[in-house]
């Protein structure tokens, strides 16, 4: 069997579902892995099963490092999650060890900075050229893998179209060992919850403005996100929301997440429309849909691509919009919003978009890699 080291920059246990369960778990049936975890709360190299936990301060000479102690022979295959400084010393040690790299891009954040910063201040102009720049050393290192893993076919062609290496779109997939059914929430109190990253990009401020308009006052809101800075001066804001709008502390887990999911009745997937968002399925839609909830998107190509209208909600991405389809859910016995939400956890289902399935694909792509070298 090959064997693959996983270098992620993601916390050891944190809530990453393609790194715990395509990775840690799927993956395990066609290749061994070792998982690298970068922390800058540890000093001192630890191993724990096929953990590796690494100091951050070695992160960007990790393959000197990991070679002391360790025979980096054994791998067949590195793959780097987002670092780029990580993947250029990676790739520095390619031929010395004799492993084939591929890099994971989970989201093209340099475009989303890019496009954060954009203005004609000399801070607008600089940020503009360092962005610039990193895209173009990304794209170079990119070019010399062997395998690129973009987050979709769509975000490729729109972010990566000058990355030519080998392409394995890589989608947040369901754990088909995981699923919930969702039974609905009792009493008369709709229960909405939005999980993910809040930046101003996102324009929450839009649903906000939507809650505020609707036509009933039996409704509460759940919010679930790792940094709570930008969610907690938005929230200030709207002082009268206070007692309809829970902001969650300590979910650190997959379970920890999925039992608040599962608390609620619909799950609230509302982003504007830009390239940012139209080109792949949101992640919250995924973890919406493995606990049985529907989620009220934006009506987009990409999201019809995938579920149609009686397996979720489609909204339009402005107030009177969002409000309207608010006010609608609500009227919806919340049977039948169950129902809808089973039924957009089979369609993921049929459509191949789990991780199971993934790992099996993503084991032959490499297979056929690491095979093609070696009968040269």
């Amino acid at each position: 069997m090959n064997k693959m080291l996983f270098i992620t920059d993601q916390e050891q246990y944190s809530s990453n579902g393609t790194i715990s369960t395509l990775f840690d778990k799927y993956i395990k049936e066609y290749w061994e892995i070792d998982i690298v975890f970068i922390t800058s709360y540890k000093h001192t190299y630890q191993r724990i099963g096929n953990h590796l936990i690494i100091p951050k301060k070695y992160q960007n000479k990790i393959i000197e490092y990991l070679s002391t102690g360790n025979d980096l022979t054994q791998y067949d295959f590195i793959l780097v999650r987002n670092k780029k400084e990580v993947l250029e010393n990676v790739l520095k040690h390619k031929e010395e060890y004799n492993y084939k790299v591929g890099y994971r891009i989970s989201y093209p954040k340099q475009h989303h900075a890019l496009e954060l910063s954009q203005s004609l201040t000399p801070k607008g102009i600089y940020n503009w050229l360092k962005y610039n720049m990193k895209i173009k050393k990304r794209d170079k290192l990119a070019n010399e893998c062997d395998l690129f893993l973009p987050p979709s076919a769509e975000a490729q062609q729109h972010f990566f179209p000058k990355i030519k290496a080998k392409s394995f779109p890589m989608f947040i997939g369901l754990d088909p060992e995981k699923l919930r059914e969702n039974t609905p929430t009792e009493g008369d109190i709709v229960h909405f919850i939005n999980v993910g990253t809040m930046d101003p990009l996102r324009e929450f401020d839009v649903v906000l403005d939507a809650f505020e308009r609707v036509n009933f006052t039996n409704w509460h809101l759940d919010i679930v996100v790792s940094h709570k800075g930008y969610i907690r001066t938005l929230l200030a804001l709207y002082p009268k929301f206070k007692d309809k709008i829970t902001l969650h502390e300590g979910i650190h887990t997959l379970e920890n997440l999925r039992d608040i999911i599962s608390q609620n009745d619909v799950g609230i997937a509302l982003l504007p429309s830009n390239i940012f968002h139209n080109t792949v399925i949101a992640n919250k839609v995924i973890h919406y849909s493995s606990c049985g909830l529907p989620s009220l998107m934006v009506d987009n190509e990409k999201n019809h691509s995938v579920f149609d209208e009686d397996e979720a909600y489609f909204s339009s991405f402005d107030v009177d919009s969002v409000s309207d389809n608010l006010n609608k859910i609500m009227t919806i016995p919340k049977e039948e919003l169950a129902i809808r939400g089973k039924r957009s956890q089979e369609k993921l289902l049929k459509m191949g978009r789990s991780y199971k399935e993934l790992a099996k694909d993503l084991a032959k792509v490499m297979d056929d890699i690491v095979a093609d070298d070696t009968s040269l």
